[in-house]
């Protein structure tokens, strides 16, 4: 029974990878290829999806929320979800967002899936953080407590548990309540869902991709304003006395 688990498992995995693109970084001169879906338009924009966890394991709810996602219109890409991958997801995401930003993408979102949370939220506090137009934490927890200072963000956040949830997930969701306010914090617990959200993956949907696409666009930075090069003209002045001390004249004398 358990081989035939694991044929099934290995079935599942391939045919899931041969249904998703490639997502190419390049990080410490190593090549990391990460599961990525390109979106179906019309294009909204893209999406990080980061499981959390101290070691890469692949997430069957990810990978079919992702290919969802890619339908509905969002690129969609994996980080720690493959295994063969030794770099810490918190080190791809920098690469992740810049590669994302580079392809057009008028929306970046990243959802936060299940531990670590505190990793995220650490990052994007930071001044020199690669930018995002906004950060989903679902059934999101950390076994660290939350630092106290981390109160503001440039962009909003959209809390979401379930109803079933975890009861850490419920806990930490409340303490977040209290340190992030609206109109940027938003916070809603899913009726009927699980952790894995396994029979209410159509809502879930629903739900993000409704928040995500009110989420205001990446405006394009003006065209640098090109010129010819002049050069410059730069004039001596040269004041000679007269001799009886009555008047000054002054020479311009051209470089």
């Amino acid at each position: 029974m358990k081989k035939h688990t694991g044929i099934g498992v290995v079935i599942f995995l391939l045919a899931f990878s041969a249904l998703a693109d490639t997502l190419e970084l390049t990080l410490e001169q190593t090549s990391i290829k990460l599961p990525y879906w390109v979106a179906k338009k019309p294009h909204y924009g893209a999406v990080i999806l980061v499981r959390g966890g101290e070691h890469p394991k692949w997430s069957r709810l990810l990978a079919h929320f992702a290919k969802q996602l890619s339908q509905y219109g969002w690129s969609t890409v994996l980080l720690n979800c493959k295994e063969a991958n030794n770099i810490p997801w918190i080190t791809q995401l920098p690469s992740a967002i810049s590669e994302l930003r580079q392809a057009n993408n008028k929306r970046i979102i990243m959802m936060h899936y299940g531990d670590q949370l505190n990793q995220s939220l650490e990052y994007f506090n930071k001044p020199q953080a690669k930018m995002i137009n906004g950060l989903i934490m679902l059934s999101a927890y950390d076994d660290q407590k939350l630092d106290s200072g981390l109160r503001t963000f440039r962009f909003p956040l959209f809390d979401i548990g379930g109803q079933f949830d975890y009861g850490r997930v419920h806990q930490q969701m409340k303490d977040r309540s209290k340190k992030f306010r609206r109109p940027n914090y938003l916070a809603v617990e899913m009726p009927g869902a699980g952790h894995d959200y396994q029979y209410s993956q159509k809502l879930l949907l629903a739900y993000v991709h409704g928040w995500m696409t009110k989420l205001p666009e990446i405006k394009p930075q003006p065209a640098p304003i090109v010129s010819s090069y002049i050069e410059p003209v730069v004039f001596f002045v040269s004041s000679i006395a007269s001799i009886d001390g009555f008047h000054t004249t002054s020479l311009l004398t051209r470089k």
